[in-house]
């Protein structure tokens, strides 16, 4: 499964918002600190809000604060929104409807699998996951 670029600037994008709480943050801040593009950022914010993880403010002291504690936001949940599909084969979302192989299908299990391993990880990271140190070890916070 490939992770697009903007859900990885989402993420990135989500950990600044949550590491400056209770201050705000604006895009032009996290675009330097993250050496994404602004207008990248403000696309991907923009989104971000439309989705209900963070808000905007607008005038002084303006920028962006998140919904939603970061220790409730999953990476799933930022992966269902920003990857179109987010599963890593659309037959595990609608096996009836894949192809004209469905029926007989051998690798419907394979993609089930996958799915399963995958949202073991990432339904249980949360955006607070993300801003903790990461101490190189196995197990330690991504």
């Amino acid at each position: 499964m490939k992770i697009s670029t903007n859900t990885r600037y989402a993420l990135r994008f989500l950990s600044r918002v949550a590491e400056r709480a209770p201050e705000r943050i604006t895009t032009s801040a996290v675009s330097e600190l993250e050496g994404i593009s602004e207008k990248m950022l403000e696309r991907i914010a923009a989104k971000l809000a439309r989705e209900g993880f963070v808000r905007s403010v607008k005038g002084m002291g303006g920028g962006f604060e998140l919904l939603r504690p970061a220790d409730e936001i999953t990476v799933t949940q930022v992966l269902t929104v920003m990857e179109t599909p987010y599963l890593p084969h659309h037959c595990v979302e609608d096996p009836e409807h894949c192809c004209k192989m469905s029926e007989n299908c051998h690798m419907l299990s394979l993609w089930v699998r996958i799915d399963e391993a995958v949202r073991a990880v990432t339904d249980s990271v949360t955006v607070q996951d993300l801003i903790r140190p990461c101490s190189g070890k196995e197990g330690a916070p991504v």
